[in-house]
């Protein structure tokens, strides 16, 4: 496949090309942050094991706070619902 055809593919894509400016704006924050890109010889490593556990450990809370969100939009749902039957 060539590099005409692949971006051709993600254009076409909405859920890549919302990946795509995800990873535009995670670079610019780190560059900006960091003063680069993310540089393997930074860290060792465990010290890159560690900080993925870290930015996983923050993934299951976002989850949790999600489905928290949705049970409670869930039970507004029904409750609305109820109240229009009546």
């Amino acid at each position: 496949m060539d590099a005409q055809h692949w971006l051709d593919e993600l254009n076409k894509n909405q859920v890549l090309r919302n990946v795509q400016k995800l990873l535009e704006t995670q670079t610019e924050k780190g560059i900006q942050k960091y003063g680069t890109t993310v540089t393997p010889a930074h860290y060792t490593f465990t010290e890159w094991l560690e900080h993925l556990q870290q930015e996983m450990i923050d993934a299951v809370v976002y989850c949790e706070v999600l489905k928290f969100k949705y049970a409670h939009l869930i039970t507004l749902e029904k409750l609305n619902s109820d109240v229009n039957i009546e």
